[in-house]
């Protein structure tokens, strides 16, 4: 099995990441009254809406999110192979 990299894999999740708070920030500003808007300033602490430094600072933040992610996700995934492997595989018998 190949293993996963982590750089790709660490900008691939960080942009998806963006690109979401990206759409969310949009449906805030075009849909106001949704209930679902109090997960931002939940997820990202001193988040308010309509200034270009929270703006910046929900990117940046996802942007580390995606980041944490990625990693955690990379590293379980290259060792999941080796360590079932190690815990499950059968002995072979000799003749």
């Amino acid at each position: 099995m190949t293993k996963l990299p982590y750089v790709r894999t660490m900008f691939a999740t960080c942009m998806l990441f963006q690109v979401i708070f990206v759409l969310c920030a949009l449906l805030w500003v075009a849909f106001p009254d949704l209930k679902g808007h109090n997960l931002l300033p939940a997820i990202f602490p001193n988040f308010t809406l309509l200034t270009i430094g929270s703006f910046i600072y929900g990117l940046v933040a996802s942007a580390v999110y995606g980041w944490i992610a990625a990693i955690i996700f990379v590293f379980f995934y290259n060792l999941w192979p080796n360590l079932a492997a190690a815990l499950f595989a059968r002995p072979v018998m000799a003749r």
